[in-house]
């Protein structure tokens, strides 16, 4: 299953599309329940649900970006912990006038350890990418056949620390997030995540919503 639940929400006449990552994570099959935002709030964790509703309300009243780490309930009685992020989205005509919201919906664990646990699992997990301060000169590090391609996961590393900071998301999360975007744009991982460095360094950048705007992925 897909990590990166997609969504569109029209709050003003709370129409919503999911995409089937969605409708999974609350344990439902692909389309098989009509998305509300009733039923969002009903699957969220009860101790977590009041500061979830309070932060769709001010992004609805406000019209603002957001990003919220929270729990999820599904059907089953599974919890998973998640983060939820989104922006207000350019007028569509498809969609009837008045804001529309496009967000994701990061799976990161599943009944996970207690929190204290946490830093010591991330910190003993050793990064797929190779180190920024390796030497050039000699063969490549072991694992890569060339310095192109320690070259090209460099910049695939980069990309997912910019999302993970940008989102306070685990790195395993931010290179899910890395591939869904390149999925959805269909274009390949390193020409996206050459698109996020580039965009993360512009001054004129701000925040959630700068960043997903700058990225230009075409919504499907």
């Amino acid at each position: 299953m897909d990590r990166v639940g997609a969504y569109t929400w029209h709050p003003s006449s709370d129409r919503w599309v999911w995409n089937d990552t969605m409708f999974h994570l609350l344990g439902y099959p692909a389309g098989g329940v009509r998305p509300s935002r009733a039923l969002v709030i009903s699957h969220k964790h009860p101790d977590d649900r009041a500061r979830v509703e309070h932060v769709m309300a001010d992004a609805v009243a406000h019209r603002l970006a957001y990003t919220c780490r929270h729990r999820i309930v599904s059907v089953d009685g599974t919890v998973h912990q998640v983060v939820a992020v989104g922006h207000p989205a350019d007028p569509d005509e498809r969609w009837p006038a008045g804001l529309l919201l496009r967000g994701y919906l990061v799976h990161l664990a599943t009944s996970p350890a207690p929190a204290a646990a946490e830093p010591a699992a991330a910190t003993s997990r050793a990064s797929p990418f190779p180190p920024m301060s390796a030497p050039r000169d000699g063969p490549p590090p072991p694992g890569w056949p060339s310095w192109s391609a320690v070259e090209h996961d460099r910049h695939l590393g980069r990309a997912v620390d910019v999302l993970a900071d940008a989102m306070e998301l685990t790195p395993d999360a931010g290179a899910a997030l890395l591939a869904h975007l390149a999925n959805t744009a269909a274009e390949p991982l390193i020409v996206v995540a050459e698109r996020v460095i580039a965009v993360s360094l512009d001054p004129d950048t701000r925040g959630l919503a700068g960043l997903l705007a700058g990225i230009s992925v075409p919504q499907r």
